[in-house]
C-alpha cells in the first residue's frame, strides 16, 4: 500500500517498491549515461527521449533508433521531470513536476520553447491530441498535503480549457490519446474503490470510470495501433492490454521480466515492441510485445528514468 507523501509520484513509487523488497535505486548514479546494449533485434527508426531526475532537478536524453546512440541532452529548468511525449513535428512535452510547469522542448534546442504554467499542481504526465491542445495529468495539490489531482486541457498555447476529475480517482498519474481525441488516465482511487482508470471522451468534459481497469500501483497508459490500451501495473510487473471501445477484456498480458518498478512507456513505430524506464535498474529496458519476457535491448546509467517517448524519423 503506497503512502502519499511530499514527493513526486515516481520517488514515491520507488520508495514503496523497494520497501516491498525489490532493487532500491543507488545513490550517486552518474548524470551521463553508460554505453547502450546494442542488439540486432533493435529495428525502429526515429528518437528515443527519456527523461531522467537527477538529485533535485533533471535531464532529457535523446537517442537514435537502432543504434541508441545518444544525440541530444538537456537539464534546462528540469525539476524532477516525470511522464514526456512527442508531437507530429519532433517537439518533447515534459510533465516537469516540482517545476510545477510544463515545458515543451523543441530538439536540437536545449531550452523549452513554451512553458505552462500548471497553475498550483504536480503534473506527472502529458499527451497531445489531433488539434495540439496538451493534456496534463496532475498527481496532487502544490501543496504539501499532496491534495486531490485532476486532469487538465490546455491549448497549444497554454490557455487552460477544461479541469477534469474522474469519480473514481484521486491522484492522477499517466494518460494517453488515441487517434480520435479520446483520453484515458490512471491514478490512485479513494479508499474502497476498485477501478483505478477513467475514459474522457473526445469533445467532452466528463471523466466515465473503466470499471474494469486495476493496478496495484499505476504505471505508463498508451494506445495501441488499433485503439486498445494498453495499461503498466508496477506492481505486478506487467502491461494488460484492454480491448477497445469500452476495455473490459483483457486481451494481452505483457510480463516485464526480470526488471523493477517500469513506470513510463512507448510503443516503438509498428507496435511490435515497447520501451519502458525502470527505476529500480536505472535505465530504459525494450521488450517484444505483446509476447514480453525478457529485455531485447536497453540503455544503462540513466539515473531514476522517469518518463520515456519516441517521435519518428522525418
Amino acid at each position: 500500500m503506497r503512502k502519499i507523501v511530499a514527493f513526486g509520484y515516481a520517488a514515491t513509487i520507488a520508495l514503496t517498491m523497494a520497501a516491498c523488497g525489490n532493487r532500491a535505486v543507488p545513490a550517486g548514479a552518474p548524470l551521463v549515461p553508460q554505453s547502450p546494449a546494442r542488439s540486432p533485434l533493435a529495428r525502429s527508426q526515429g528518437t528515443l527521449y527519456v527523461a531522467g531526475v537527477y538529485t533535485s532537478s533533471g535531464v532529457l536524453y535523446g537517442y537514435s533508433l537502432p543504434d541508441l546512440r545518444m544525440t541530444y541532452s538537456t537539464s534546462s529548468d528540469l525539476n524532477e521531470p516525470e511522464g514526456i511525449t512527442t508531437d507530429s513535428n519532433g517537439a518533447v512535452y515534459v510533465a516537469n513536476t516540482y517545476g510545477y510547469n510544463i515545458l515543451k522542448f523543441a530538439p536540437p534546442a536545449t531550452g523549452p520553447v513554451l512553458r505552462i504554467d500548471d497553475r498550483g499542481y504536480r503534473p506527472t504526465d502529458v499527451a497531445i491530441d489531433s488539434k495540439g491542445n496538451i493534456w496534463v495529468a496532475n498527481w496532487c495539490t502544490r501543496k504539501g498535503t499532496c491534495g486531490p489531482g485532476n486532469v487538465r486541457e490546455y491549448s497549444d498555447a497554454g490557455k487552460l480549457l477544461h479541469t477534469i476529475r474522474c469519480p473514481n480517482l484521486t491522484w492522477y498519474v499517466f494518460l494517453a490519446i488515441d487517434k480520435s481525441d479520446n483520453v484515458v488516465v490512471d491514478g490512485d482511487p479513494p479508499y474502497g474503490v476498485y477501478s483505478s482508470a477513467g475514459e474522457i471522451a473526445a469533445g467532452t468534459s466528463k471523466c466515465t470510470t473503466l470499471n474494469s481497469i486495476h493496478t496495484g500501483a499505476p504505471g505508463g497508459v498508451q494506445f495501441t495501433s488499433r485503439g486498445d490500451v494498453a495499461v503498466i501495473d508496477t506492481v505486478d510487473l506487467v502491461m494488460r492490454t484492454y480491448a477497445k471501445p469500452r476495455f473490459m477484456n483483457v486481451i494481452a498480458t505483457t510480463p516485464f521480466r526480470g526488471v523493477p518498478t517500469p513506470v513510463e512507456d512507448a510503443f516503438a513505430k509498428g507496435g511490435h515492441d515497447v520501451w519502458t524506464s525502470v527505476q529500480g535498474y536505472n535505465g530504459v529496458f525494450e521488450f517484444a510485445y505483446p509476447s514480453g519476457g525478457d529485455p531485447v535491448n536497453s540503455i544503462a546509467g540513466i539515473y531514476f528514468p522517469t518518463g520515456v517517448a519516441i517521435t519518428a524519423s522525418k
